[in-house]
């Protein structure tokens, strides 16, 4: 029987001088067979003379700048394969990683997508040594089904990015692709979370990412725009789970006490920052919470990080 197409797409913005080594990653995978698509969300540099270098074994398409989660969605539309991985622009992809989410989706077909851990590069591609993940984190190095996939997103119990996944397209188009309202982060955490709340997903204890670390990026500039982005991510499934899961429920308050701590902070930190969240969406957000969950806020928002800051000057 022949083995299903699987569609390695890669979104790319301004990151020429890295993509031919994700190319060639890409190239290197010992599954077959795949189409490799190359999403160019309005590249300013020479992304499209380069990739007309690749002829016919890259796929190209190009649109005005809109964001990575529109990148997505509309690169998703496009392929052609029955299942779909994800590859960023200046990431690695180890040879087995489609080999070893594939086998994984076949021993577990009830599962919805299955994850792998990753390992990080440094800007020259040399391995790291961390991973996302422990080695041997669940006791066992088997293969392991979760059954609620959304809690395993966002609980997190997995890395559930877009470089270690391998899903189906016809349950991308289930949910609806990536939500735009999430331009500035959390738009990877918000789709993997909503395809893993249609059933179980399998982890894989293998590398099946090489994640580039040191270079810019929304989610790792502690911006007051990346936390809200973050802040709706948990409210928005909050409001979305059901009442019986009290344990997972009460996980989320805490991510959402989490998240409105760092906002305060970082305010105060910097009253110069542009205000990018609302008083009102903040309010919304406490009114989540219990009673001793905002009086844990205000203490650490309005108390103790002040105190922090005036006894580190001394």
């Amino acid at each position: 029987m022949t083995a299903p197409l699987v569609s390695i797409i890669i979104c790319c913005y301004n990151r020429a001088h890295f993509l031919p080594t994700t190319l060639k990653s890409a190239f290197a995978q010992s599954y077959q067979p795949i189409e490799i698509i190359v999403f160019d969300d309005g590249s300013e540099d020479n992304t499209e003379q380069l990739i007309s270098s690749y002829s016919d074994r890259v796929q190209y398409y190009r649109q005005e700048n809109q964001g990575i989660a529109a990148a997505r969605s509309n690169a998703c539309r496009l392929a052609k394969g029955e299942y779909i991985a994800f590859l960023d622009d200046d990431d690695l992809i180890p040879t087995e990683r489609i080999t070893l989410l594939m086998a994984a989706l076949k021993e577990y077909p009830q599962a919805i997508f299955a994850v792998g851990d990753l390992e990080t590069i440094d800007d020259e591609g040399q391995l790291t040594g961390k991973r996302w993940l422990p080695k041997n984190h669940l006791g066992t190095q088997k293969n392991t089904l979760f059954e609620h996939g959304d809690e395993a997103v966002l609980w997190p119990h997995v890395p559930a990015t877009p470089h270690t996944t391998l899903f189906r397209k016809a349950d991308g188009e289930k949910i609806g692709w990536f939500d735009l309202q999430y331009r500035f982060a959390a738009e990877d955490k918000d789709f993997f979370a909503r395809l893993g709340r249609l059933g179980s997903i399998v982890y894989v204890p293998e590398i099946v990412s090489h994640y580039r670390c040191g270079h810019s990026s929304l989610t790792h500039n502690n911006n007051l725009r990346t936390f809200y982005s973050q802040l709706l991510l948990f409210e928005n499934h909050l409001h979305q789970i059901n009442p019986e899961r009290k344990k997972f429920r009460q996980r989320l308050q805490q991510r959402i006490l989490q998240t409105l701590i760092k906002i305060r902070c970082n305010k105060n930190m910097d009253s110069s920052q542009p205000d990018n969240v609302p008083n009102d969406d903040l309010k919304r957000a406490l009114a989540l919470l219990g009673l001793g969950d905002k009086l844990k806020y205000f203490w650490a928002a309005w108390a103790q990080h002040p105190i922090k800051m005036i006894t580190s000057r001394k």
